[in-house]
């Protein structure tokens, strides 16, 4: 039996926020070397980049609510309220495993961008720093 549209629907949202993942944890690695050479302009351009990603994430995570819903409704399951298994158990097999493969990835991604983000912070901090040291340095130089 093929997926009904709304099961297609919540497995479309779901890899749109599988890609946005990806995306924020290569953005977040790409920026490494305008923080490191301190290039204010490309720090902004991609700081505006992955505000534009986390919007899009916050955007596709209130349709993935919203397909989840739709897609429980007509397969007749109950709501997703926490326990995600008995829910997976009430698709078809063929449904079941791509969702559970879709899930992990999912994880995965999300997992991946925790790390570029620690890593993402440590460079603001080292930045921070750096910057504060120059303008300390400045402030001395101006007032000889």
């Amino acid at each position: 039996m093929k997926s009904p549209t709304e099961l297609t629907k919540l497995t479309e949202t779901l890899e749109r926020q599988l890609c946005l993942f990806h995306e924020l944890a290569e953005e977040l690695a790409a920026c490494r070397p305008a923080f490191m050479r301190l290039d204010v302009e490309r720090m902004y351009i991609h700081i505006a980049r992955q505000s534009e990603i986390c919007e899009n994430l916050r955007k596709i995570k209130e349709a993935r609510a919203d397909a989840w819903k739709a897609a429980s409704v007509h397969l007749g399951l109950p709501a997703i309220d926490g326990n995600l298994r008995s829910w997976i158990a009430g698709l078809e097999a063929v449904d079941a495993a791509q969702f559970r493969r879709l899930l992990t990835e999912l994880a995965v991604a999300e997992g991946e961008v925790r790390h570029q983000n620690g890593k993402y912070i440590s460079l603001l901090d080292g930045s921070r720093r750096t910057l504060s040291s120059l303008a300390r340095a400045l402030t001395v130089f101006s007032l000889n």
